[in-house]
């Protein structure tokens, strides 16, 4: 992929940045040093730290020294995907809000700046980045990484929702600018969600006529290397997500022709990589993302104890 050469001094746009933490250790420093090199700097960063005990936080004073910042504790029983989100939204000066998670490294000094460049498109609400992976991530996370984040720039509205069915809402506050006012008149990010406060927040504002861009030259390295019983767990709350929000997910069309595109997909790229290991191990972790995703989708019918207990999120459930 070409890179350009994006040049600070022209973007003259002031943003906060949130991160949430939870005991973040290496990757989250490595993280912050990152940040710290962008040629686009924050205005301000705000970190909502969940009961850390790896000492990190204190590390990262350290490293942040130009930019003011904001830590905020909160207890590990009151954390929540949107709820949290929304607190640091409310304490965000700055009309753009940049979030990202922990283990987030920028690629390069000019992500942050690939994504502020489209703050002046028409109705544009939201803009997220390609998501590389980690070095070491394995053949299975890397190829998921590829076929989720394409090098294709794409403005997602209602008018190619047709095209783009269910990943017209397609978003990842791992890596996201948002343009606050238009959040906070949609209601912000909805709370109680067991996961998916992006894609639901990025469903209402383009429902709503805005615009969520995808910019493939603001890049991160964010990826995570799941086991076989990980891949059931995180489905499994992706099922929950879809069946609790089906009504506004669903209005350009079920994940069912996406799922069967990614499943092609990456064997077809295990296969270009002559990674036999992984294409042996493949076969398991998808049959675990479709029975996870099908159970998820019946979560009412398993009841909160056993829904629980397949779930990768177990706080959600109130037992």
């Amino acid at each position: 992929m070409k890179k350009t050469n994006f040049k600070a001094a022209g973007l003259k746009v002031s943003f906060s940045l949130i991160i949430p933490v939870r005991n973040g250790g290496d990757l989250f420093l490595r993280s912050i040093e990152s940040i710290m090199q962008q040629s686009a700097q924050p205005a301000e960063i705000i970190i909502f730290d969940t009961e850390s005990t790896d000492g990190a936080i204190g590390r990262v004073k350290a490293q942040i020294k130009k930019i003011p910042l904001r830590i905020f504790a909160i207890q590990k029983n009151a954390f929540d995907h949107g709820g949290t989100r929304n607190a640091a939204l409310k304490l965000a000066r700055y009309p753009w809000v940049l979030f990202m998670t922990q283990d987030a490294v920028c690629a390069d000094r000019h992500a942050f700046a690939a994504l502020l460049k489209n703050k002046a498109l028409k109705n544009m609400v939201a803009v997220y980045g390609m998501q590389l992976p980690h070095d070491d991530a394995t053949p299975l996370a890397a190829t998921a990484r590829a076929f989720n984040y394409g090098k294709a720039r794409v403005e997602q509205n209602m008018a190619i929702a047709p095209a783009l069915g269910i990943k017209t809402w397609f978003t990842s506050n791992s890596f996201c600018l948002w343009n606050k006012s238009a959040l906070e008149k949609t209601g912000g990010f909805a709370e109680k969600l067991i996961l998916g406060e992006d894609m639901y927040a990025a469903a209402r504002l383009i429902q709503s006529g805005g615009m969520v861009v995808y910019e493939p030259l603001a890049q991160v390295r964010h990826s995570h290397n799941y086991s076989v019983w990980d891949e059931f767990r995180r489905y499994f709350d992706i099922g929950v997500f879809h069946a609790t929000c089906a009504d506004l997910l669903f209005r350009a069309g079920t994940a069912n022709k996406e799922g069967l595109k990614f499943v092609l997909a990456q064997a077809r790229e295990l296969w270009r990589r002559r990674a036999f290991l992984s294409l042996m191990q493949f076969p398991f972790h998808i049959a675990a993302k479709f029975l996870g995703y099908k159970l998820g989708r019946k979560f009412r019918l398993l009841g909160p104890r056993v829904s629980r207990a397949l779930s990768m999120h177990k706080a959600y459930w109130v037992i």
